[in-house]
């Protein structure tokens, strides 16, 4: 029997309205499913695809993105992994929970599903790529833009959220977010403190979700342990803007354009579409290598005091296989 996890959002018109328009925190009930116990993610991550469980820890400063490395989880329970983020300082991310598990996808499904009935400016949403995110007390995850359109749907512990506009040439040249699509740049972005003097900024509460503008820059802070659900999805109006970004880099940028409109209304963003989409299906994009390095000495411990610990070699993640 299919539950009707849809429930879980009772967002006013108007929240539906602004949502993907403006930085919006709302409300849901999905923390109170069992499908997020801590009974039920112990059994997830006892049974996750070690190629789609991801793990990295970071340092304090974040301004210096060159401290996030990499960290084996591939031995470890879901009672150890849970037990080690408590007194360590990680951050674990489930990829592709909707194709791992049936009722996680339905969920998902539903999310859009309602969006979809709701939002008269999105069309077609459909779901991209989805994480379950759990972190331990005082981790951060540095400034970035991801390419898609996305939320978060917070689940246990508090955790603090800065959100700047976005396509603002403050804080995001023009370059990055072509180059991210492009593949040339990682989605981490140059932060400054000062920044935080222009942000949307909230403590994010179980039973609260966050969205924000697409290609809009964020940061994380925990509070606590923290578990979260993360959505991306593609609709016709955020396809239109991967597109334009896409052909402005792979199609203006070669011809010495500098001035490369990101307007996303009218009969010029139309030809930016088609024609970065037929060169997209016909393989005549070139994209970039942006590299990763998984090979790590460092591995999850729930028997040390930091919940990590160093082995004699490094060696390559089990999650760098992924696909």
């Amino acid at each position: 029997m299919v539950k009707n996890y849809s429930e879980c959002i009772q967002w006013s018109a108007e929240e539906f309205q602004n949502f993907g328009k403006i930085p919006q925190v709302s409300k849901h009930s999905y923390h109170e499913l069992d499908l997020f116990s801590d009974e039920t993610l112990i059994k997830v991550l006892d049974d996750y695809p070690r190629k789609w469980l991801q793990c990295y820890t970071m340092g304090f400063d974040p301004e210096n993105h060159q401290d996030w490395t990499s960290v084996h989880i591939a031995d470890s329970s879901g009672a150890e992994i849970l037990e080690a983020l408590r007194k360590g300082r990680m951050w674990v991310n489930a990829i592709h929970i909707d194709k791992y598990n049936g009722e996680y996808a339905e969920l998902i499904r539903q999310i859009y599903v309602v969006i979809n009935e709701n939002c008269d400016h999105i069309t077609n949403a459909k779901s991209a790529f989805s994480a379950l995110i759990l972190s331990s007390p005082g981790v951060q995850v540095y400034c970035h833009i991801d390419a898609d359109a996305n939320m978060l749907w917070h689940l246990k512990g508090r955790k603090r959220l800065w959100v700047w506009p976005a396509r603002d040439e403050r804080f995001t040249p023009q370059t990055y977010i072509e180059e991210i699509i492009g593949e040339e740049r990682h989605e981490d972005i140059p932060y400054e403190r000062w920044y935080d003097e222009h942000a949307f900024s909230h403590e994010l509460l179980p039973g609260e979700a966050i969205s924000w503008p697409q290609h809009a820059p964020h940061r994380v802070e925990n509070v606590d342990l923290n578990v979260s659900l993360t959505t991306s999805y593609g609709s016709q109006e955020s396809r239109r803007q991967l597109s334009v970004h896409g052909a402005n880099h792979h199609i203006l940028k070669p011809l010495g354009i500098k001035h490369r409109s990101m307007e996303l209304e009218g009969f010029t963003p139309a030809v930016k579409e088609f024609s970065y989409r037929a060169m997209h299906k016909l393989g005549l994009l070139k994209t970039g290598k942006r590299n990763a390095s998984n090979v790590t000495d460092l591995a999850l411990d729930a028997s040390h005091p930091e919940g990590i610990s160093q082995r004699d070699e490094k060696s390559l993640t089990e999650f760098s296989l992924v696909d």
